[in-house]
């Protein structure tokens, strides 16, 4: 088959325009949340950090959210006075792999909250006041390596159920 030239600029073009709408579209490759720029507010009003998965920069204050969009990759809320029933604002955030929840008033309830977390990977839920019953139900976050239960009232049976649950999981206590 034999193409005239104006037929290969014109399907050249018409490529390239393609390919530039999908560009523009995805944001260059660029990783987004829908639920960034709200988790982040909580977090910040909450006195926590938030790292993007583009930066190693804490987001700290509010003038350092990125424009735009953006990832949420890590979440620090150590000792901040949270709510349980606000927990629900760190869902749906599908880049973050890591939570730090570390002497919070945290209960089950609050747990049993957070979800559509799929990359999770380190959980931070010592001194806070989850029980077996919510623990146990952890293997929600398939991709969950960490977690961090000093401090709790996790019985050991409860532990060796996740490991054995949870492959590669190590379980601090």
């Amino acid at each position: 088959m034999k193409w005239s030239r104006q037929t290969v600029s014109t399907r050249f073009i018409w490529g390239l325009s393609l390919a530039l709408t999908i560009v523009l579209i995805t944001g260059c490759g660029k990783k987004r949340d829908a639920n960034s720029q709200a988790a982040t507010e909580y977090v910040l009003e909450l006195g926590g950090k938030v790292l993007s998965a583009e930066s190693d920069l804490p987001i700290d204050t509010t003038a350092k959210i990125p424009e735009g969009g953006f990832a949420v990759r890590e979440i620090d809320l150590t000792d901040a006075k949270i709510k349980n029933n606000d927990l629900h604002k760190l869902s749906d955030l599908p880049y973050l792999e890591s939570l730090n929840l570390h002497g919070t008033m945290l209960t089950d309830k609050g747990l049993q909250k957070i979800e559509d977390l799929p990359r999770l990977q380190s959980l931070e839920l010592s001194y806070t006041r989850v029980t077996d019953a919510e623990v146990s139900q952890l293997t929600r976050f398939p991709k969950l390596r960490k977690i961090f239960l000093y401090g709790t009232v996790i019985k050991p049976q409860t532990i060796e159920d996740l490991k054995s649950n949870l492959k590669g999981v190590t379980i601090y206590k």
